[in-house]
């Protein structure tokens, strides 16, 4: 792969996030003790978003123990490591309760992949990549109750792999992953609605449909039939 400082941009991103929400807050002077309707009348919205994401995998095997390319493999373990969410939100009105949403971010995601040799060898691989994501969202919202609104969403993401994977073709032992993905999302949230802005904390989750492992040359090439994706995101919205 190519040098891709993951841990340098996730922390130049949190300081740029925080120094954001902190001039964002002083400068718009955000109050939550007003009930406003008038987001919800409008027919178009735009907003950003911000979020922790943990990417997680589905690992389905084959033979681990007959490999003759990587003799001794016991297990394969993915473990997801956090990572950030940030993107743009476009929001078309349909009718009183319901919501079109589309919502372009780019997702920084890291999962590392421990491989067991033998009993007591652990070999370690990390799979960084950084995706951008076009989620087209349905968002069904409940009546007021005082100041907030509670939603559910639910549609398709597609995704694309931004990181090179030049020095990843040559590598036999990392576990080569597909360039796209598309994936079910579903999602609940609040919208708590404030004199100069809605803010709507959210849970997602998406879990991938087609196998986006690459199996050909590399030593696991035998072992591993399929690797769908599973994401759970926590973040905030503004509009």
């Amino acid at each position: 792969m190519e040098t891709f400082n993951f841990r340098y941009m996730l922390t130049l991103s949190i300081k740029k996030i925080t120094i954001f929400i902190f001039v964002f807050i002083i400068t718009h002077q955000i109050g939550f003790s007003q009930h406003n309707k008038h987001y919800d009348w409008r027919p178009f919205n735009l907003g950003f978003t911000m979020g922790m994401n943990y990417s997680m995998v589905r690992l389905d095997y084959g033979d681990l123990e007959n490999n003759p390319r990587r003799p001794g493999l016991k297990d394969i373990v993915a473990k997801p490591i956090p990572g950030i969410n940030l993107g743009m939100i476009t929001n078309l009105k349909l009718a009183d309760m319901w919501d079109l949403r589309f919502i372009p971010s780019v997702s920084l995601q890291q999962r590392n992949f421990n491989y067991k040799i033998n009993q007591d060898s652990i070999f370690l691989r990390r799979l960084e990549a950084a995706y951008l994501d076009l989620p087209l969202l349905i968002k069904f919202k409940s009546q007021f109750w005082r100041n907030h609104r509670v939603y559910v969403m639910g549609g398709g993401k597609f995704s694309w792999n931004l990181s090179s994977d030049k020095k990843v073709k040559d590598d036999p032992d990392i576990l080569k992953t597909e360039k796209y993905d598309h994936s079910i999302v579903v999602a609940f949230g609040i919208d708590i609605y404030g004199d100069r802005v809605k803010l709507s904390p959210e849970i997602s989750y998406s879990f991938g449909l087609p196998n986006i492992y690459v199996g050909e040359n590399t030593n696991f090439g035998e072992n591993i039939r399929r690797i769908r994706t599973h994401t759970l995101l926590f973040s905030l919205n503004f509009e």
